[in-house]
């Protein structure tokens, strides 16, 4: 049950993948650079000493395992620290499109909350300022939509079968427009309150 409310620390998804192998790539990139560079230097310095060929081949071959495993470890610190930052991008992203798609799907949630730490400043507020609109917007009695459409159906069925005066035409099209109008007065309160605030 414990394991099943932990939540995950790591989560990798393409976009993080995809961002993990950028910067690796730019990290090994530059180390090679800098290692190929500083071996160059010290052979053309050390070949400008009377010192023998062979020697200067020792010294390189003996350097080049120690070089090796120092860039094996801060491959493997490096990898780990991106992934951390990267982390930090991209998980507070991800709980952010989660919420949208739950909205955009007609699911109420709550105000959405990111860890501490989480790289991304102000999402947080304006996803949760829009939900607050949205919710204010959204609060018309369904019902009541319903039966304005329901009654817009029955005063359409009228007009075809030419069942309907011109004045109950005018007088139940007039209901219907004075309950549409109401709902979205509702609306645009809602929006002014939110658009001073």
């Amino acid at each position: 049950m414990a394991s099943k409310n932990r939540r995950r620390k790591i989560i990798l998804h393409n976009l993080q993948i995809r961002l993990i192998i950028a910067l690796m790539g730019l990290v090994v990139s530059i180390s090679a650079i800098l290692v190929i560079s500083l071996f160059l230097i010290f052979k053309n310095n050390v070949s400008t000493l009377s010192v023998s060929e062979e020697l200067i081949k020792q010294v390189l071959s003996d350097s080049i395992w120690p070089v090796i495993a120092i860039a094996l470890i801060l491959f493997i610190i490096s990898m780990w620290a991106i992934v951390l930052i990267t982390h930090k991008i991209y998980g507070p992203l991800y709980r952010l499109c989660a919420y949208i798609k739950k909205m955009s799907n007609g699911e109420t949630t709550d105000d959405l909350q990111f860890r501490k730490g989480d790289a991304v400043d102000g999402l947080k507020e304006i996803y949760n300022d829009l939900r607050q609109s949205f919710e204010k917007t959204l609060h018309y009695d369904y019902e009541e939509m319903v039966k304005i459409f329901s009654e817009l159906q029955d005063i359409l069925d009228k007009v075809y079968n030419k069942k309907i005066q011109d004045r109950q035409l005018y007088n139940s099209l007039q209901g219907a427009c004075d309950k549409l109008a109401k709902a979205l007065d509702i609306t645009s309160e809602t929006i002014e309150t939110d658009k001073e605030e």
